[in-house]
């Protein structure tokens, strides 16, 4: 028997499943839909480009973070109770950052929203196999809970730019409200009596190690620029990652409860999805935020335009997967559409070379479709590689380290891309570094799956 509101009418599971949908729809919204509002920020609240990069990045550093921890979190509330905790949260959040009377305020208001949106995430997942018993219910609604994320992402620069262009800036963090305000009132309704699982105790050390790491690392890699790679300060936070990030080892070697279990890495194919997770998101967040700044500042667009004019790559990342890579990866395995990704998002990437203030709109285009198919082509094996690779008893425990290596991508993605064209002669050449190096991750990401479908004794 089903548990919880698997139990009850179809009409009631099918409006929790929505809750469900919705939940993660608002959350892969707001990985991107700041990166239009940019220049708005700073033309309203001031402060130095490394500040804007904050405000982009706060949010997907906590997540980052604490995502592993809230895993275990909602294992002791019950995933019900944290994706209600989670969901008024990132409301009350929200609202913050809509309200926020300057940048420093801004920024830590984006941190808290990620860890709102940290306990949100796992939560979201977890309750699926308590709406449907069913496995083959199971599998199209886990298949339709991820098509969510890909539609937000893809609609996250128009909703942004129509936001901006009409109601400002802070509209973009003020819509949340409503919207979460519903989500809660709908799951509270329809998603009720989820068990709670195994109280897993938390790995206090680990996650303060993870915190110290990822924000140091990040610290020093968006304020390196301003603040000068040999200040004081810098060279600390730099001495923070030397110390952390081998201790957050050991201490997962010896944790009889580690957020990253070791035994992960003994396949090497979960060991090339979780770099590659990094890398994707790397190429991803880190090009659509350069995009994002070179079309408002060299072509003067508007928001709303800019919103249409990233329309090639987000529709493209939204529509390969169903129809295009699930195919390949059915008939052909999960190399084949890594490969045909590289084929068509390095001559893409490499594309934008030829862009400038003077370019036209069909060269920046035809560049953005292929990277848009790229990414399309590249992260559902990615992904898949992600879920059968773990040992038993650790596919969900894998899946939240995936994803947190994801999240660190995005950031690293931002930070470094955005750092080198803050530092470059003008916003064009920093572009060209930026995508000479992402179509360099592009061939680091087909050249690891290689590595990961090679049998061992081949290789």
């Amino acid at each position: 028997m089903e548990v919880g509101i698997g139990a009850g009418p179809t009409r009631r599971r099918s409006l929790g499943f929505f809750a469900v949908c919705l939940g993660n729809f608002v959350i892969m919204l707001d990985t991107n839909i700041v990166n239009l509002a940019v220049p708005h920020i700073q033309e309203s609240l001031g402060g130095s480009f490394s500040g804007l990069l904050w405000v982009v990045n706060g949010y997907t550093l906590a997540v980052a973070a604490l995502i592993l921890c809230g895993g275990a979190i909602g294992d002791r509330l019950g995933n019900d109770r944290a994706y209600r905790f989670g969901v008024l949260g990132f409301a009350v959040t929200s609202l913050l950052c809509g309200l926020a009377p300057g940048l420093e305020l801004l920024i830590g208001f984006r941190l808290l929203q990620g860890v709102a949106a940290a306990l949100l995430l796992p939560a979201l997942l977890g309750l699926i196999p308590h709406l449907f018993a069913d496995p083959a219910a199971r599998s199209r609604a886990v298949a339709i809970w991820g098509s969510t994320g890909a539609a937000a992402l893809a609609a996250g620069p128009l909703i942004s730019g129509l936001f901006i262009d009409t109601l400002g800036w802070r509209a973009i963090f003020v819509v949340n409200v409503p919207i979460c305000v519903g989500i809660y009132l709908l799951a509270r309704r329809t998603i009720t009596d989820i068990p709670r699982g195994p109280r897993r105790p938390i790995d206090g050390w680990g996650q303060v190690l993870a915190i110290a790491a990822l924000g140091a690392l990040a610290f020093a890699l968006m304020e390196g620029p301003s603040y000068g790679w040999t200040s004081p300060l810098i060279l600390a936070a730099g001495a923070i990652v030397v110390l952390a990030v081998p201790a957050f080892v050991v201490v997962q070697a010896r944790s009889a409860h580690p957020l990253v279990p070791p035994r992960l890495f003994s396949d090497r194919r979960f060991t090339v999805a979780a770099v590659n997770g990094l890398v994707f998101q790397f190429v991803f967040f880190g090009t659509l935020f350069l995009l994002a700044i070179y079309l408002q500042t060299v072509h003067r667009t508007s928001a709303l335009v800019a919103g249409l004019q990233l329309l090639p790559i987000t529709i493209a990342t939204a529509l390969a997967p169903p129809l295009l890579t699930s195919r390949l990866m059915i008939e052909r395995g999960l190399s084949v559409p890594v490969y045909l990704a590289a084929l068509v998002g390095v001559p893409g990437f490499l594309l934008m070379l030829l862009c400038d203030a003077t370019s036209p709109y069909w060269v920046l285009g035809a560049a953005m479709a292929l990277q848009g198919l790229w990414s399309g082509l590249a992260l559902p094996p990615t992904a898949s590689l992600a879920v059968v690779s773990p040992p038993p008893g650790l596919t969900g425990t894998g899946s939240g380290v995936f994803n947190a290596s994801r999240q660190l991508g995005g950031v690293l993605g931002v930070a470094v891309l955005g750092g080198i064209m803050s530092s470059a002669d003008s916003v064009v050449t920093g572009m060209h570094i930026g995508m000479v190096i992402c179509a360099v991750g592009v061939g680091v990401i087909a050249l690891l799956v290689r590595y990961a479908t090679v049998p061992a004794s081949a290789g």
